[in-house]
């Protein structure tokens, strides 16, 4: 059991010295190629491929200190088995015994394997996360496939980002795929919405400050101030949720003003009469009371948008993460289409370029060898672990994944992840608030120890990353778990053995690649190369939209069938956005209180991943909210204080700010911290559409530490 997980004289065996060409596996957009020095086995330095057309020799902050993440003194390095109650109240050394790696695969091959005899396979849940989204080692595929595949267990849904803004597009574009982000730099205007770029999407900026030079305005829609607002010319900032209402007005105002594209609307897209009849209703006045804007402001966008073409718009993840998130995202990219822009080079929508990675994941996750009986959505583990029963859920496998801080209802969550009866494997590089709930803990490599292929949602380069020095400890790739683990449950099907390299090649085993000249050996010497039929200029919708028309569809009949509309309208938030005097909004009334919560992204990590390390907290300290100073004044909050933010869900503390980056009633935070609980307050409820998070759609309040009363 102790033979190392590659051969040693493949392209996945780590070199004694030299410099080692790899990617970035964190959940980012920018996918960034980097180089890890060696010498004498030993990693020495870390930094960005300057070869690299994206990364362009630069990595983030939250990225430079890797190699200190992986020598830091909490580092799991061999399997744990409990041996005191689940929960948060021990030391991890008190919780745990350090075992075998064989006596922790005999214990879970046995224990599912009698799950599987008394309840059938469907009761084991493997839950990957986006930790690592890789597709050998993390989520993409995800890594065990093959293994979970020919078991039979149930299939898992990684819903937790992304899902409700791929779906509305795919109703209008056909794919949320758009132009290639390095094209902005061509773009005539353009408009990040919903992104903080500089802090989640750092490399584009430099194209979109060449777009900038070449006259292009930039304008940032978002509710928050960011770092990223601060540098537009233009910042507008709506009520949380209320963007699909805006997107529906500057539609009119651009129909109105003449600015669209006559000859791509009649040619390229269907419905637009009906849709042009059902923005009438969303005059400027009505826009700016529902996204609680001046009138003026909202004219003035409409102005700078319809003003110089092409224009590109950066769709940002966080707006979508509310109750109508897909509806919205539906709204916003019938602006490119309006006016033509899809057809032009650096002009249309890109929201991620995940579409032409096409790989050969049928082969790669072995889908042939078995049938998966249902699909659990990650995003509603407390419901599933709380009500499922035929069969209940009795086994957890979580890897790539830290439920505890990032699933939405964590207080359910913790309550499904005690029960005594259920069975949890978690895979990990640190002791984490999930860790808290494991039965077995098993110690993971990270990515500089471990072959993994990437890809990108915010450019068009695949990446081999190849390990550059060897495991510390016991840590094993999640690959060689699952090759393990198969071995120890007494399974014979040869494909459950395959190695990384194989898992790789089958990736890679299409003919766009190979007539590209891609293969394992090309990219073990280079590292990366552009993606098949992705050359410049790249205008993906240049023949035809992936749409059942071929066109931009403003009206979907598919969408109508699956109950979404025939045209995209406009629908309130459950909690957030709300207004006193619109019917649409529900009648919520802003004086009566409380704070639309925004937990956005991190200057300081991705996510939860190495949020809670010594390496990071010494430079991040406490979480703070921020609200604006006249709602500090309302409800007594001073400056620099400890606060409750709470709900009827659950509660967290953080450090008061008073500033005006935030709007009035809007309390902003940030995410992925441990022992916080930010997401104590959400609501494990499904958004319109592909059952994605709501973690925007969030109303709470805020009182002094120790204070009583308040409500959301």
């Amino acid at each position: 059991m102790n033979d190392p997980p590659w051969p040693t004289s493949s392209p996945s065996a780590p070199p004694t010295d030299g410099d080692v060409v790899g990617a970035c596996p964190l959940d980012c957009p920018d996918g960034c190629s980097w180089i890890v020095t060696v010498s004498d086995g030993v990693a020495t330095k870390l930094r960005g491929n300057p070869d690299h057309p994206f990364t362009r020799g630069g990595l983030c902050k939250k990225v430079n200190p890797w190699l200190d993440y992986a020598a830091e003194p909490g580092r799991l390095l061999h399997p744990l088995r409990r041996i005191r109650p689940k929960g948060p109240g021990h030391r991890p050394d008190e919780a745990f015994e350090s075992i075998s790696w064989d006596d922790a695969l005999a214990e879970i091959a046995e224990r599912f394997s009698t799950i599987i005899e008394r309840r059938g396979p469907a009761a084991i849940w493997p839950f990957a996360g986006t930790g690592n989204v890789g597709w050998v080692q993390g989520a993409a595929l995800p890594a065990g496939s093959r293994l979970w595949h020919h078991l039979g267990v149930s299939g898992h849904q990684v819903t937790i980002c992304s899902v409700s803004g791929h779906v509305g597009l795919g109703y209008s574009m056909g794919t949320a795929t758009g132009f290639d982000p390095e094209d902005i730099a061509h773009a005539g205007t353009v408009v990040i919405w919903g992104s903080n770029t500089l802090v989640a999407n750092q490399h584009l900026w430099p194209f979109v400050e060449q777009a900038r030079a070449g006259g292009a305005p930039v304008v940032v829609i978002d509710p928050v101030r960011t770092r990223t607002a601060a540098r537009a010319d233009l910042h507008v900032a709506p009520r949380v949720g209320t963007d699909g209402a805006l997107a529906l007005g500057l539609c009119r105002s651009l129909i109105r003003a003449g600015a669209r594209d006559v000859d791509f609307v009649e040619h390229r897209t269907i419905g637009f009469d009906r849709f042009a009849a059902s923005v009438e209703r969303w005059t400027p006045t009505l826009t700016a009371r529902t996204c609680g804007l001046a009138v003026a402001e909202v004219e003035r966008l409409a102005e700078v948008i319809g003003a110089r073409a092409p224009l590109a718009i950066k769709l940002g993840q966080g707006m979508q993460r509310h109750a109508n998130g897909g509806q919205t995202a539906r709204i916003v990219s019938c602006l490119p289409a309006l006016t033509g822009a899809f057809d032009r080079r650096g002009g249309g929508l890109v929201y991620s370029t995940s579409g032409p990675y096409r790989f050969n994941t049928d082969r790669a996750a072995g889908v042939d060898l078995g049938h998966r009986p249902r699909h659990l959505a990650m995003t509603r583990l407390a419901s599933n672990l709380a009500e499922l029963d035929d069969p209940p859920v009795e086994a957890l496998f979580v890897y790539g994944a830290n439920p505890v801080v990032s699933n939405p209802d964590v207080g359910a969550v913790r309550a499904g992840l005690s029960r005594p009866d259920l069975f949890t494997v978690v895979a990990e590089l640190f002791h984490t608030e999930t860790t808290d709930y494991a039965d077995i803990v098993l110690p993971s490599t990270m990515q500089h120890e471990q072959l993994e292929i990437s890809d990108s949602f915010s450019h068009l380069y695949v990446h081999l990353n190849r390990p550059a020095v060897a495991p510390p400890g016991e840590c094993l790739p999640h690959t060689e778990m699952f090759r393990r683990l198969a071995r120890a449950m007494g399974l014979d099907e040869p494909a459950l053995y395959a190695s990384d390299l194989d898992l790789v090649a089958a990736l890679l085993d299409t003919k766009a690649f190979a007539e590209a000249g891609i293969t394992v050996e090309t990219l073990s010497v280079t590292g990366w190369a552009r993606l098949p039929e992705t050359a410049p200029p790249y205008l993906p919708f240049a023949e035809r939209f992936p749409t059942p028309s071929g066109r931009f569809e403003f009206a979907s009949e598919k969408a109508d069938r699956e109950h979404q509309g025939l045209l995209p309208t406009y629908r309130a938030p459950v909690e957030v956005g709300r207004t006193d005097d619109d019917p649409a909004s529900g009648g919520y009334d802003p004086a009566s209180g409380g704070y639309d919560l925004v937990a956005a992204a991190s200057d300081w990590h991705i996510n939860s991943v190495f949020a809670g390390t010594d390496r990071t907290t010494s430079r991040t300290g406490k979480p703070v909210v921020t609200v604006h100073p006249d709602d500090g004044e309302r409800d007594g909050l001073v400056d620099g204080a400890d606060v409750e933010v709470f709900n009827d869900r659950g509660s967290f503390v953080a450090t008061l700010r008073l500033g005006h980056d935030t709007r009035p009633g809007l309390a902003v935070t940030t995410k992925g911290w441990w022992r916080m609980g930010v997401n104590n307050t959400v609501a494990e409820r499904d958004s319109d559409m592909g059952r994605g998070a709501v973690y925007h759609d969030n109303r709470v309040a805020v009182r002094p530490l120790g204070s009583r009363g308040g409500r959301a």
